[in-house]
């Protein structure tokens, strides 16, 4: 993982936190991006090509077998990927179909961590082939990542109260003083 540095701070330092707190949160162990390509040859239907439309809300990516790398607790983990497409016709026909395919990466996947995979984006394109079959291509860039619901003590200044917001109407005390259940020690 990437070596993590504060924020800018101005030219006499950081200032101390006012509290250390526990939070619990998603932490991610590993992570990479990859383009993907695919392509997939479905029947035409006597459909003359107009375009091609990726749907990434119904596409899904899941983590398959998992294999131990060379390395102490990184792994080989293949993801099943299925990108769903349409092709628009020129007779207004919709064909929908979804490409299959895998990617094998290399994370660190220590005991405890979940692997899992996210399309982020997606592209096709499609063209008759002369047997009256479409070939479609699509390329998808995939996030890989390992996770896990961890407790991680951070420094900080206490909670973010946000700024009141313009008013349209009666005025009331917003946010009100108890927005965040009291601290220990406060």
């Amino acid at each position: 993982m990437a070596t993590v540095t504060p924020g800018p701070c101005p030219d006499t330092g950081c200032p101390t936190p006012t509290e250390i707190d526990c939070i619990v949160v998603d932490k991610v162990y590993d992570s990479c991006v990859q383009t993907i390509t695919t392509t997939q040859t479905i029947h035409g239907d006597d459909c003359a090509v107009t375009s091609c439309t990726f749907d990434l809300t119904a596409s899904s990516c899941t983590p398959g077998p998992i294999t131990p790398a060379t390395t102490t607790d990184y792994s080989n983990i293949t993801f099943v990927i299925g990108a769903e497409y349409t092709v628009a016709c020129s007779s207004g026909a919709m064909i929908t179909s979804t490409a299959y395919t895998t990617a094998t990466v290399t994370l660190y996947n220590p005991s405890g961590t979940t692997p899992s995979c996210t399309i982020v984006s997606g592209t096709c394109m499609c063209v008759n082939l002369p047997n009256g079959d479409i070939s479609c291509t699509l390329t998808l860039c995939v996030l890989f990542q390992t996770t896990a619901t961890v407790q991680l003590m951070i420094p900080t200044y206490g909670f973010c109260v946000p700024p009141t917001c313009g008013q349209v109407g009666p005025v009331l005390p917003c946010p009100p003083s108890s927005l965040f259940p009291p601290q220990a020690g406060s």
